[in-house]
């Protein structure tokens, strides 16, 4: 789950928030007003749990909502694990991120001229994007989802014989497609890795107590010039290795920044 914020106000709202399914892709788009945590928990049964059921976890920014109190709380009563994203690498959750651009696109392309009435056209935009075959797995999420396809068309093609949705819902059926859809992820996958990882360097074998310099392209200073500051900052000591991708820092106390890294923002 993702926000887009700072959207022209639209009948009081003027955010979005995403959430999308990691397996069959299902996205939901609400529009929301300035809310807080415990507002997000109540939306968050309305629209999702009641219609889904509760996740095993949940891949998230660092948003002070999601970082609140209520929120963990929330999420801790109902067994649901949160994974938040490092500090300033948002391809952790990549998918809310390049949904949120699709999103836009559409948006920009039918929103009116004032701007104002966004929140009309969600409707159907999750419905189009729910019911479009994702290159990630090669099937609609609705197809996932539910083993078919909703109706489009209104009246249905007289041509088409009539068909009973409940009853392709079987246990082989649904496993089929979801061994489908597995293997489509599992492909995708191995085509991002094979195109980005030749351009890779080995990650360092960090350890604790190793000092690193922090890439300053996130660090926001006082220095008048970013061009004239410092491009890498500290060096400061690992406290924890996290994963081998990520790195927990001590930094000084001034910083109110999350203190895990991806390890392409250090250098030893």
């Amino acid at each position: 789950m993702d926000f887009i914020t700072e959207l022209p106000r639209s009948e009081g709202c003027d955010q979005l928030w995403v959430i999308v399914d990691r397996f069959t892709k299902m996205a939901h788009f609400i529009p929301l007003k300035e809310k807080t945590a415990l507002d997000l928990a109540r939306i968050f049964a309305k629209e999702i749990w009641k219609n889904h059921g509760l996740p095993t976890d949940i891949v998230s920014d660092r948003d002070s909502r999601f970082t609140s109190e209520v929120w963990r709380e929330f999420l801790k009563i109902l067994e649901i694990r949160l994974r938040m994203s490092t500090t300033f690498h948002p391809q952790t959750e990549g998918q809310t991120e390049r949904l949120n651009q699709t999103i836009e696109a559409y948006l920009r392309a039918f929103v009116g001229h004032e701007q104002d009435d966004w929140v009309r056209l969600l409707p159907m935009a999750e419905f189009v994007y729910n019911n479009s075959v994702t290159t990630g797995n090669g099937v609609t999420p609705f197809y996932a989802n539910y083993g078919f396809h909703p109706c489009t068309i209104n009246p249905p093609d007289e041509k088409d014989e009539p068909v009973n949705p409940a009853s392709m819902v079987y246990g082989h059926w649904m496993t089929a497609i979801h061994d489908s859809a597995r293997k489509g992820l599992e492909a995708a996958q191995e085509r991002m890795r094979r195109y980005t990882n030749p351009d890779r360097k080995p990650t360092p074998a960090y350890q604790v107590g190793d000092l690193v310099m922090l890439n300053g392209r996130n660090i926001k200073t006082r220095r008048p010039s970013r061009k004239m500051d410092h491009k890498n900052h500290g060096p400061f000591q690992i406290e924890k290795v996290v994963s081998p991708l990520a790195i927990r820092l001590t930094l000084p106390r001034k910083w109110k920044i999350h203190n895990v890294f991806h390890v392409s923002l250090l250098e030893p």
